[in-house]
C-alpha cells in the first residue's frame, strides 16, 4: 500500500531552491547560466545597448577595420562594412534578429509539441498510430532541407523563415514527447496511480510533466541550437530576413566578396553565432545532466 499512498516517491518533488544549490555547486553549469543569461540580455536590450542605429552609415569610413589595427578608431569598436555601417552596432542588433527569432520559435515547439505530444501519448486508437507515423517520415528528412523547401514556397522574410523552421522542428520534438510519455504510461506506478483513482489531468500536472523535464531540456537546447544556424543559413541563402535587416547570415552573405580585403566583416559576425551556439549548448548539456543526477538522488 506504500506505494499507493506515496506516488511522490516516484516523481520530481524537490523545490527550486534546493534543486539550485545543487546546480550551483557545478561551476561549469553556473558559467554557462551566466553567458546564457549574458546572451538573453543580448537579446533583449542590444539594440538599446548598441552605439549607432544599424543602418546608419558614416560616409568616408567605409571599410575601416577593428580599433585594434593600427588604422582603426575606437568609435568603430569592429570597424565598419563596405557602407560605412558599424559592424558593433549591427552584430548587437542581431542578436534580436538571430537569436530572438531562434528564442520564439523553441518557446513555441515547447509549449505546442509538448501538448500535442503528451495528448497523444495518453490517447489510443488508428488516428494517434497514423500521426505517429507521418511524423515518423520527417525524421529522415534533414530540418535545413524541409525548411529551405518550405521556405521557397513564401516569400523571403524572417516571419516566414522562422514559420518554416518551427513547421520543419515541430514533428521531431512531437515524436520525442509522444514516445516519452508512452514509456512514462507503462510504468507499474502509472498505473497504480489509474487504479486509485487519479484523473487524466493529475497524471499530466503531477507526473508525466516533472518526469519529462529530462528529455524536453535536451530537445530543446539542440532545437535552440539548430534554429540559430537555420535562421542564419536561411538569410544566407536569401530565403530569410532581407537587407538592411542585421540579421548575421545576410551579414555573412553580403561580406563574402569581402572576405579577402575585409575578413572581419565576415569573422565578426560568424564569431557571434559561434558563441551563440556554444552558450546554449553549454548550458542545455549541464542542464540535463544535472537534472538527472538530481532526480537520482
Amino acid at each position: 500500500m506504500a506505494l499507493i499512498k506515496e506516488p511522490e516517491q516516484f516523481r520530481e518533488t524537490e523545490s527550486f531552491k534546493k534543486f539550485w544549490r545543487y546546480f550551483h555547486q557545478d561551476k561549469v553549469a553556473l558559467g554557462s547560466f551566466y553567458l546564457f543569461g549574458l546572451l538573453l540580455t543580448l537579446v533583449f536590450f542590444g539594440s538599446l545597448l548598441a552605439p549607432y542605429n544599424y543602418n546608419q552609415q558614416f560616409v568616408g569610413l567605409e571599410l575601416m577595420p577593428p580599433s585594434w589595427d593600427d588604422n582603426g578608431q575606437i568609435s568603430h569598436f569592429l570597424g565598419t562594412d563596405d557602407l560605412g555601417r558599424d559592424i558593433l552596432s549591427r552584430i548587437m542588433y542581431g542578436f534580436y534578429y538571430t537569436v530572438g527569432s531562434a528564442l520564439m520559435i523553441t518557446v513555441l515547439i515547447a509549449v505546442i509539441g509538448g501538448g500535442i505530444g503528451i495528448l497523444a501519448g495518453l490517447k489510443k486508437g488508428k488516428s494517434v498510430w497514423f500521426i505517429s507515423h507521418l511524423f515518423d517520415t520527417f525524421l529522415f528528412m534533414p530540418i535545413l532541407l524541409i525548411a529551405i523547401i518550405i521556405a521557397t514556397l513564401m516569400d523571403a522574410s524572417l516571419m516566414n523563415a522562422m514559420l518554416a523552421i518551427f513547421l520543419a522542428m515541430l514533428p521531431h520534438f512531437i515524436h520525442k514527447i509522444y514516445h516519452a510519455t508512452e514509456q512514462q504510461l507503462k510504468k507499474e506506478y502509472i498505473v497504480t496511480l489509474r487504479l486509485d483513482g487519479a484523473t487524466r489531468w493529475y497524471l499530466i500536472k503531477e507526473v508525466i510533466i516533472p518526469n519529462l523535464t529530462g528529455v524536453a531540456m535536451k530537445a530543446l537546447s539542440h532545437i535552440f541550437v539548430i534554429a540559430v544556424l537555420d535562421i542564419s543559413a536561411l538569410g544566407f541563402i536569401m530565403l530569410g530576413t532581407q537587407s538592411p535587416m542585421p540579421e548575421w547570415g545576410i551579414m555573412i552573405r553580403e561580406s563574402m566578396d569581402l572576405i579577402y580585403v575585409a575578413p572581419w566583416t565576415v569573422i565578426l559576425p560568424g564569431l557571434a553565432i559561434i558563441f551563440s551556439i556554444f552558450s546554449i549548448t553549454i548550458l542545455g548539456s549541464r542542464l540535463t545532466d544535472i537534472f538527472e543526477q538530481y532526480r537520482n538522488i
